[in-house]
């Protein structure tokens, strides 16, 4: 009896060993593995966005969007009618990732810039650390664009209801709370989107939402409706 079950111990462990190495392969082997590894998991399609922006150009005066997937999943010139639009969200982006592509964003001299950034750091950092990182864009931007008007938006809630996500709302919320005294200051404007996109419980309105993070279209309208008084005054 004792043989039988050290025999079927070694055989799940090799059967598990060889699901291992199958699942690394169809990723793309060992090299792609440690390549996501070593670039927050995005892979590919993070430096190919990149990349495209860094040959986009940004013209003076132009108003741009920062951030991760929820801005880049929304069309902003198209939403407001505005081609001086020019959304600079990137899936996947954080705090770091922000810091290290304002350089050719900021070059251009936009005449406005509207950043939400944060939460995709939370995966892997505590909420100061993101703040830290708030401070240092606030700053950047400030000295290298200081005629560039800086809007700081609230970090949106999430539904961990719909689907499992390892975020938690009271992060956000301290992050919040943390910008907006940021923006305070630095005599800079605060748009909080939290509030309008919150339920009772604090989290993301399920109606919002299919994934408990990205928005649908009419959470995209809503957010229009926030911030048309800026983009048009």
């Amino acid at each position: 009896m004792q043989k039988i079950l050290l025999y079927s111990s070694i055989l799940l462990n090799i059967l598990l060993l060889f699901l291992f190495f199958y699942i690394v392969q169809s990723l793309g082997g060992w090299t792609f593995l440690r390549y996501k590894m070593n670039n927050r998991g995005l892979g590919s399609e993070y430096d190919h966005r990149k990349s495209l922006y860094e040959k986009m150009p940004i013209n003076k005066g132009d108003i741009v969007f920062l951030g991760n997937s929820i801005t880049a999943q929304c069309d902003w010139a198209e939403l407001f009618n505005k081609p001086k639009i020019k959304n600079r969200g990137i899936p996947g982006d954080s705090s770091d990732g922000v810091l290290e592509r304002l350089g050719p964003i900021l070059d251009s001299l936009p005449s406005e810039l509207y950043l939400m950034i944060g939460v995709n750091d939370l995966l892997f950092h505590p909420p100061e650390y993101v703040i830290r990182n708030y401070q240092k864009i606030v700053r950047v931007i400030q000295e290298k664009s200081p005629e560039t008007r800086l809007y700081l938006y609230s970090i949106l809630p999430v539904n961990p209801q719909i689907r499992v996500i390892p975020i938690k709302n009271e992060d956000i919320r301290i992050i919040n709370t943390s910008i907006q005294k940021i923006a305070k200051d630095n005599d800079l404007i605060y748009i909080d989107l939290h509030t309008r996109f919150a339920n009772k419980d604090g989290a993301l309105f399920a109606k919002f939402t299919s994934d408990g993070i990205h928005l649908n279209g009419e959470a995209y309208l809503l957010w229009k409706g926030e911030i048309e008084k800026y983009i048009n005054k």
